[in-house]
């Protein structure tokens, strides 16, 4: 389907100010959670991502991102409330390893974020969220083809963003699974975890 006919759909999108949606195929969901925490997750039960703020504990400033797994037949997807592990390179590079592939977006309140996609341990994009399609790659972009192309409008950066999850994976991102229990847990900051790999957090 055309970027843009998938555009309109995902208008609910904008009304989330800030998470990383992630997208891969044959990971379960053990390997997944041990690769977002490293052996340090920490399992919270079951939860709903839009009552995740009710776990955090007293200090309003402290970050403490959650992670949501979904299973979705051959696919498993990540959800993150105040996380942004799935745009972390060694984590999209891990994820897609042996011959799979993995897609992820990410923004913040301050619509700051990346959108990435590693295809066999390679990071083959990742450019910010904020422009999901320019006329050419910025630098430090890694811009496939599919991401070039007349600039978009403010309104719908969101909505394109979704819509260039969709199209690269086939995987439609629901609005009604922020609202479903899923099973939870409380991670460390990627450049924490991986803070003993060499350039883990590197394209």
């Amino acid at each position: 389907m055309e970027l843009d006919a998938l555009v309109g759909k995902y208008a609910w999108v904008n009304t989330i100010e800030g998470w990383t949606v992630s997208v891969m195929r044959r990971r379960d969901h053990d390997e997944v959670v041990e690769i977002f925490g490293r052996g340090d997750a920490v399992a919270v039960g079951t939860a709903v991502f839009t009552e995740l703020d009710r776990l955090r504990g007293p200090d309003p400033g402290r970050v403490e991102p959650f992670l949501q797994v979904l299973t979705r037949d051959e696919y498993t997807v990540t959800l993150e409330h105040n996380g942004w592990s799935g745009s972390f390179p060694e984590i999209a590079r891990r994820c897609s390893a042996d011959g799979e592939w993995f897609f992820s977006v990410c923004w913040n309140i301050h619509a700051a974020g990346m959108t990435t996609q590693a295809v066999d341990g390679v990071v083959t994009a990742s450019f910010e969220s904020v422009f999901p399609v320019e006329p050419r790659p910025r630098g430090g972009d890694r811009r496939p083809a599919w991401a070039i192309g007349p600039e978009v409008e403010s309104a719908v950066t969101w909505q394109v963003c979704m819509a260039h999850l969709e199209r690269q994976t086939g995987v439609e991102v629901e609005e009604r699974w922020l609202h479903e229990p899923h099973p939870t847990y409380r991670v460390l900051e990627p450049h924490w975890l991986y803070r003993d790999v060499d350039g883990a957090d590197r394209i």
